[in-house]
């Protein structure tokens, strides 16, 4: 029987082959990293249940691979507070004692910076302290997100324990998207179907022909989001585009990977791209979604039949819009709101927050003039960070706000008050909604 591609992997790292159901109770994992968040309080738990263990046994208390293991700062940076800063140093003086790699302040957001530099090639079984490690499944690995207590034992072991081998949801991609639709609409119309739940403990596995026409960084944004359907991960093939990106920057061999044609799948769904329009996702979850056309509807819809989760929304009016995150602030997404913004200014009534994910996109952007675009307008534009998207500084939320947002998550308080309302929407949508000063289409600003 064929295998898909998350049991192919775990099969590799077993030693032997391996199908969905199957509990495996050590597998070894090829990468693992943390962030300013987990990072402190998990260098904490290896110290404090492997240091004397291991000398008991007469082995040095270290690292199960320093080269596979990475520490980047980038939820809380630049540090708003003293128990961040000091966080923050104590990530660094572990990774100097370890001998890993620990990123600087404004390198970058985790699910960007360690494909930009190669660090993840097919075949991987990564592990970050952060849900939205499934962003790498677009490079053909396998990818997901643990907690304190797994992260400090894989940091030691360099294994996961009781691990299920997940089915997978195979989600076929056909046709080419229209002008102004983008990767994001792609993902939000999905997860709008399925629902918050559709594709739970299950690995999504993204295919099909109207793949090969998205670049990586479509790719990425994607996957990213395949938790807010609560898949265990996204995933994707290894292809040319894969390929081509990964030529003179991976840092490990490649090796291409595929699911087998006869391999079992949990479930099948067929999206055609070009029937599909510019996305929102009303709050407080991003499987609210509408088509910007329709946006009118959903307020009536809202008013009528609110519940927690899907909230009363009294008007399309905005009054904060963020172009950035894991999610959507790579180049690409830079240059669609540039295209749209171009020669207009940011609508008096409306702050702009725009933060590249890398300071490699940040250096890019600024080279090539977009971002003098966005400032020129009246954006603010700030250092690589997470803040705004989770609500820790750099844009958090007051109760009477209403925000569109190229993140991934709307639920009540992610990016500040919890009567904050949050829209979801690609780069485009969201700055085509902040000249506006409201909700709307980005196609009639593209030529």
């Amino acid at each position: 029987m064929g295998q898909t591609l998350v049991e192919k992997i775990v099969s590799r790292q077993v030693g032997r082959p391996v199908f969905a159901g199957e509990k495996i109770d050590r597998l070894p994992i090829t990468k693992l990293f943390f962030n300013d968040v987990i990072g402190p309080p998990a260098i904490n738990g290896f110290v404090e249940n492997f240091t004397d263990l291991l000398e008991k046994y007469g082995t040095p208390s270290r690292v199960f691979d320093p080269k596979r293991l990475f520490f980047l700062p980038d939820h809380s940076v630049p540090a708003y507070s003293v128990p961040v800063a000091e966080g923050i140093d104590l990530m660094e003086e572990f990774s100097k004692q370890c001998g890993c790699k620990a990123y600087k302040e404004g390198d970058g957001i985790e699910h960007v910076v360690l494909m930009e530099d190669g660090q993840i090639v097919p075949w991987d079984i990564v592990l970050g302290t952060d849900s939205h490690t499934d962003t790498n499944g677009a490079m053909g690995a396998l990818a997901f997100g643990v907690g304190t207590t797994d992260g400090f034992y894989a940091m030691a072991t360099g294994h996961i324990y009781d691990f299920v081998v997940p089915e997978t949801f195979k989600f076929e991609l056909v046709g080419e998207l229209p002008k102004g639709v983008y990767s994001k609409d792609i993902i939000l119309h999905i997860i709008g179907k399925v629902g918050a739940d559709g594709c739970a403990r299950r690995v999504a596995e993204f295919t099909g022909p109207g793949l090969k026409t998205l670049s990586m960084d479509a790719r990425t944004t994607i996957c990213n989001m395949a938790v807010e359907m609560s898949a265990r991960t996204g995933i994707m093939a290894y292809d040319e585009t894969l390929a081509a990106y990964l030529q003179g920057r991976a840092q490990w061999p490649v090796e291409p990977i595929a699911s087998d044609a006869d391999a079992k799948y949990a479930n099948v769904m067929t999206i055609d791209l070009s029937t599909l329009e510019p996305c929102v996702a009303f709050p407080h979850k991003p499987a609210n979604v509408t088509t910007v056309s329709r946006v009118p509807e959903m307020i009536a819809e809202s008013q009528k039949n609110p519940t927690p989760d899907f909230c009363a929304v009294e008007s399309d009016l905005i009054t904060d819009a963020f172009l950035g995150a894991c999610t959507n602030g790579r180049y690409e997404d830079l240059v669609a709101g540039a295209d749209v913004l171009k020669g207009r200014k940011v609508h008096p009534n409306v702050n702009l927050i725009v933060i590249p994910a890398s300071r490699k996109v940040y250096e890019r952007a600024m080279d090539e003039g977009i971002l003098q675009v966005f400032i020129k307008a009246g954006a603010n534009v700030e250092s690589s960070n997470c803040g705004p998207c989770f609500g820790s500084h750099m844009g958090v939320l007051s109760k009477n706000a209403r925000m569109i947002s190229s993140s991934n998550r709307n639920y009540k308080g992610r990016m500040g008050s919890a009567n904050a309302k949050i829209f979801l929407a690609s780069p485009a949508t969201v700055v085509a909604s902040a000249i506006e000063g409201k909700i709307a289409d980005p196609r009639k600003y593209l030529a």
